[in-house]
């Protein structure tokens, strides 16, 4: 079904899954992801590779965890980026993708490499199914099915690191701003005041967005038992030529920590970490930021 709506095909929502009140976190590239792609096309390098992917995934996680806490401190359905994917999926290590150029061997002769990620390149839609979670894809702002009066009305939030933000508040512009390293409860709060009758609220990105939950640490434990299983990439695999040829392979992209060791039969798989967990009390920046 997720791939069905993704690509436009699936008909059978009813008009209630159009209306609502959502928060759209935007795609955007993190930092990481910038600079390896500047530094692959500055050595004249395809920078299409498992290094880019592995530090994009990374991003996309930490910029969920602030994004998905919002939603849930304003009460809003949460519109999922569409995430760029920079290496095919295999669903396991049965064939050589590192030497297909990443791409699924057979389809390497019609290059296609960057491309929209469907979400279980990213998330697990059967972890996010079983929790319950209430979101839209990255293909849901762009249906034929969605009000045009709710996009038209839509307010595009602005971040400021702190300073700024509190000479633009003094200054009466704070309307559709929001400081960055804000707690959730705080974030919800301006937003909610401020921006609260709009239908569809959108965030340029979420790095640095939150520093905490807030409220009762109580809500930060429960917010971080809900988000785990939600947070985690499926692992991406592939199979080597030979069992040792995996780390040297992959050294040009990866550190040692991240080839670690191969599998068994020359399989390789690599595992993504989730993004640091709030704490009461503390503050805990997504490791987005840089």
């Amino acid at each position: 079904r997720q791939r069905f709506r993704e690509a436009g095909l699936w008909l059978a929502d009813g008009e209630e899954y159009f209306r609502g009140r959502f928060l759209a976190l935007n795609a955007s590239v993190p930092p990481a992801v910038a600079a390896a792609l500047g530094a692959a096309r500055s050595a004249g390098q395809s920078p299409n590779h498992i290094g880019v992917h592995a530090a994009a995934l990374r991003g996309y996680l930490a910029e969920l965890r602030d994004a998905l806490a919002l939603a849930r401190a304003l009460r809003r359905t949460l519109v999922l980026p569409r995430w760029t994917c920079y290496v095919d999926k295999l669903w396991a290590g049965s064939d050589n993708i590192i030497g297909m150029g990443f791409m699924y061997p057979g389809s390497q002769d019609a290059p296609f490499l960057p491309f929209a990620c469907p979400m279980d390149h990213v998330l697990s839609p059967a972890a996010w199914a079983k929790a319950e979670v209430d979101y839209r894809d990255g293909s849901f702002l762009s249906s034929p099915r969605l009000s045009p009066e709710l996009t038209a009305a839509a307010v595009d939030v602005q971040l400021l690191e702190r300073s700024a933000y509190d000479t633009a508040a003094a200054a009466g512009g704070g309307a559709t701003l929001l400081p960055l390293g804000a707690t959730a409860v705080e974030a919800a709060k301006l937003l909610g005041g401020r921006s609260g009758g709009a239908a569809l609220l959108r965030l340029p990105h979420a790095r640095g967005l939150l520093c905490g939950v807030g409220g009762r640490p109580a809500a930060t434990r429960e917010f971080n038992h809900f988000a785990q299983p939600l947070l985690r990439a499926p692992a991406w695999c592939a199979r080597c030529a030979k069992r040792e040829g995996c780390p040297s392979n992959l050294a040009k992209w990866l550190t040692p920590e991240q080839t670690g060791s191969p599998r068994g039969h020359g399989e390789w798989c690599l595992r993504t970490p989730p993004p640091p967990r709030f704490r009461p009390g503390q503050c805990v920046l997504n490791d987005a930021v840089t």
